[in-house]
């Protein structure tokens, strides 16, 4: 895995030097706003308590920065965030089936959080009239953040009145592919819908009285929304 991180750090900084590089002798930068309806995938959407997160229909927010290089390819780089709530009700009755001496817990959770910075390429091509559409890969990091969560819990016989699990974080590689829609409304602005998945395998370690505990909780999202595109 370090090794994929520091060949990610090495290709996102050839781009975004190259991206600066670009911009003192040329013009015709895109600036995007991506706002979306984030779908969890897999395992990330899964009611499985030691390897699926539970994860409900949530918001991304992406900022994209785009330079056209050679005829129809271009570089981009982008950063956004992604938030998605915990089932919690769904936790909850897996949490009793798997208890055999609890009868009830009421949970309370925070949302599950993401921010991810990527760079790669894309590919744009005309479709009909004047609409085009361009194809992409992008490759960078994801920073994510387990919830924390309080449980309350009613026992058949005697237990805890409430217990807690902390928040945890990781730094993992991300990947994502994606495809867009645009329609020009005049020389300066696009609009269009976008749609893109995203992938990582973030680790997180938790100290236990056996030692260090490794949960592996796969992120697997996909992001369906509208763009705003700005050119100058």
């Amino acid at each position: 895995m370090q090794h994929v991180m520091v060949r990610l750090s090495v290709i996102i900084t050839l781009i975004i030097t190259t991206l600066c590089f670009n911009s003192i002798f040329a013009r015709d930068w895109k600036v995007a706003i991506k706002p979306a309806v984030s779908i969890p995938l897999g395992d990330f959407a899964a009611h499985q308590l030691h390897t699926g997160s539970f994860a409900e229909t949530g918001f991304s927010g992406i900022l994209e920065l785009k330079h056209p290089v050679y005829k129809n390819w271009s570089l981009a780089a982008e950063s956004g965030i992604a938030l998605h709530a915990v089932n919690v009700s769904a936790l909850g009755l897996v949490t009793v089936q798997n208890d055999p001496f609890m009868e009830d817990v009421y949970i309370r959770s925070e949302a599950i959080r993401q921010v991810f910075l990527l760079a790669g390429t894309s590919y744009a091509f005309k479709l009909v009239g004047l609409f085009t559409a361009e194809a992409g890969i992008k490759a960078g990091f994801l920073h994510s953040q387990t919830p924390y969560q309080l449980y309350k819990p009613r026992y058949f016989m005697t237990g805890p009145a409430y217990y807690e699990i902390t928040s945890a974080k990781d730094y993992s590689a991300v990947f994502s592919a994606e495809i867009a829609v645009y329609y020009p409304i005049n020389d300066c602005y696009e609009a269009g819908l976008n749609f893109q998945w995203m992938n990582a395998s973030p680790e997180f370690g938790f100290h236990t009285s056996g030692g260090v505990r490794v949960d592996k909780r796969p992120v697997q999202m996909l992001n369906l929304g509208l763009v705003w595109r700005f050119r100058f």
